[in-house]
């Protein structure tokens, strides 16, 4: 049954509706806070800065090492929100973050997809024959995969966070170590870039502003994120598009991932246009409680859009 900011199955098949009035909007707010997983400089922190861009007041960042920590800072009222990674263009989902969803439930603002941009990083006057060690946050490491592995002799370690990896460089690096960040981290620690554009094809990653933060709901484009909890059975998510299908849905987007520690089970990734504020999409919603063991209602959003992040050399 679907159920919404409660990462616990309900008893009735309903589910809540999502009234922004019990939100705290603070667009006008003199300061407010904005938690990411990384440092000043990562991609999260300029999807920040480009998300409120339009905005008087530009949110303080509240670093964290971890996603879990990134949502323990919005539930625990050190931040007001966070902007949390959900998927990449090349590299798919992030399932840590789309399970934090379920379990820990924050609401959903908006969204962006963040056009990523992986700059090859080292101490100044470092060349790139120079380099035997590499490191960066997993993700961007996966990104820049078929890079990485034309490169002679090269070690590569994954660390927490791209920008991160910069900062190490900075502190501790010599001539043979690199890092793979944003420009903004090495314009910011006063780095070098070796090489541009490390990943291969067009790369984007998605975010959504979670939380109790400044944004305003706006956008005719809305869409509809859950999480399905099903039997590992094809007939099963054949029954679920039929039954979207039925009901004039667009489907937007849908994933099956196994869960873990759960035999013969996965979640269901699903995204479809509208918003449950809308009587045929509610009615939609909620009858695929009929299909799953649970239905977990992520949020209704508009719909975000392609942004170039801008670079900023700032003290």
């Amino acid at each position: 049954m679907c159920s919404a900011s409660t990462s616990t199955t309900s008893s009735s098949s309903a589910i809540a509706p999502i009234r922004p009035s019990k939100w705290r909007l603070r667009s006008e707010a003199v300061s407010f806070a904005i938690a990411i997983q990384g440092e000043l400089g990562s991609n999260s922190e300029l999807a920040v800065r480009e998300f409120f861009s339009d905005r008087v007041s530009s949110p303080t960042i509240v670093p964290c090492r971890t996603f879990d920590e990134l949502f323990d800072a919005v539930h625990d009222g050190v931040a007001d929100g966070a902007m949390a990674p959900l998927e990449n263009s090349l590299v798919g989902s992030i399932h840590e973050v789309w399970r934090l969803l379920v379990e820990r439930p924050l609401p959903v603002f908006g969204e962006l997809r963040l056009r990523i941009t992986h700059c090859l990083i080292g101490l100044p006057g470092t060349e790139l024959g120079q380099i035997r060690h590499v490191r960066s946050h997993p993700q961007a490491l996966a990104q820049c995969e078929r890079f990485l592995h034309e490169l002679a002799d090269v070690e590569v370690e994954a660390v927490y966070d791209t920008a991160g990896a910069v900062q190490m460089l900075a502190k501790s690096g010599g001539p043979h170590d690199a890092a793979i960040a944003s420009a903004q981290a090495a314009i910011d620690h006063h780095m070098h870039i070796i090489a541009r554009d490390l990943s291969e094809g067009e790369n984007f990653t998605r975010f959504l502003l979670l939380g109790d933060v400044a944004a305003d709901q706006t956008g005719d484009c809305r869409k509809t994120t859950l999480v399905l909890q099903m039997a590992d059975s094809a007939a099963g998510m054949a029954a679920v598009l039929t039954h979207l299908q039925n009901h004039d849905l667009q489907v937007l987007k849908v994933e099956t991932h196994k869960r873990p520690g759960v035999p013969w089970s996965f979640d269901v990734y699903l995204e479809v246009a509208g918003t449950t504020s809308e009587t045929e999409t509610r009615a939609a919603i909620e009858g695929l409680h009929t299909f799953s063991a649970a239905c977990h209602l992520i949020g209704s959003y508009p719909m975000g859009q392609d942004i170039e992040p801008r670079i900023q050399t700032r003290s």
